[in-house]
């Protein structure tokens, strides 16, 4: 048996395993051939530098198609999963920035040599009653909200005891760490802008100009994803177009929809299966004869 084989069958049945557990995946050709192996699958290989475990995901490309009902490969439901990224906001993000800032909140009296120590150990928790304040209109009442919490702590993703909840081994592997960041820094600070300079002009958008906007944004994302179909070679997949352009599979289908209906690519296979091809001009002006 190969070492990918086995580092493959050990994923496949525990669902992680201790980094240290996995000498071998330190070599680029097994790791290479590890992640082939799972992709032939649909998952992907999770691995963070902050976290001690290696775990596996579902690709973007399987979780963009909206005939899988299920939103990871644990089977959990879409309140577990928005519980799971509000709880990464909380706890991982936190923790990454005390270890990269080497500052605590709150702390920044301590000395240098004192604040590195401190940032090291930080171990942030938040407690169940403010996640019920916080969130009962969205996930649910306090009985709802601890059953999850409970079935998180069960899977590894969340640690702590009672009342107290704190990050598990697993939770740093369950989100794409590098494009959450991303996305919290281009979206939610811009829109965190955005709202502050409205209130500093004191100004009012009408129906028109709210409908431009989404417009102006459909475009842009609409030369993205031409671009990034160009990038890959004049022919991509969902999940390929999903991580290039950092844009969600919803929207980028109605984009590619409008695409298709003016000549400009081309869609073959359906599902999973479906792949977008460039059209040249040629072949765009004589699909409109």
């Amino acid at each position: 048996m190969s070492e990918a084989t086995r580092i493959c069958a050990r994923l496949l049945r525990e669902g992680s395993v201790p980094r240290a557990a996995l000498p071998d995946l330190d070599f680029p050709d097994v790791r290479h051939e590890v992640e082939r192996r799972l992709g032939g699958v649909g998952l992907v290989l999770a691995t963070s530098v902050f976290s001690e475990h290696v775990g596996i995901r579902l690709s973007p490309e399987i979780t963009a198609d909206t005939a899988f009902d299920a939103a990871t490969n644990l089977g959990l439901r879409s309140d577990a999963c928005a519980l799971m990224v509000i709880l990464w906001a909380r706890l991982v993000l936190q923790k990454r920035t005390a270890a990269e800032t080497r500052e605590l909140p709150g702390q920044s009296a301590l000395f240098t040599r004192e604040q590195a120590a401190a940032a090291r150990s930080f171990r942030p928790r938040v407690r169940l009653e403010a996640l019920v304040r916080e969130f009962r209109p969205v996930l649910g009442g306090r009985s709802r909200i601890q059953s999850l919490v409970t079935q998180l702590r069960r899977l590894g993703f969340l640690a702590g005891y009672g009342e107290q909840i704190e990050a598990g081994p697993l939770l740093e592997l369950a989100i794409d760490g590098e494009r959450m960041v991303a996305f919290l820094r281009r979206e939610v600070l811009a829109k965190l802008v955005a709202e502050r300079e409205g209130r500093a002009e004191d100004a009012t958008e009408d129906g028109e100009a709210r409908g431009q906007r989404v417009l102006d944004a459909l475009e842009a994302l609409s030369v993205r994803a031409v671009e990034a179909i160009a990038q890959l070679g004049g022919s991509a997949a969902m999940g390929d177009l999903a991580r290039l352009t950092d844009a969600p599979a919803s929207r980028l289908r109605r984009v590619l929809r409008e695409l298709e209906t003016a000549g400009r690519v081309r869609r073959t296979g359906e599902r999973a299966s479906a792949r977008y091809h460039l059209l040249a001009p040629k072949e765009a002006a004589e699909g409109d004869l």
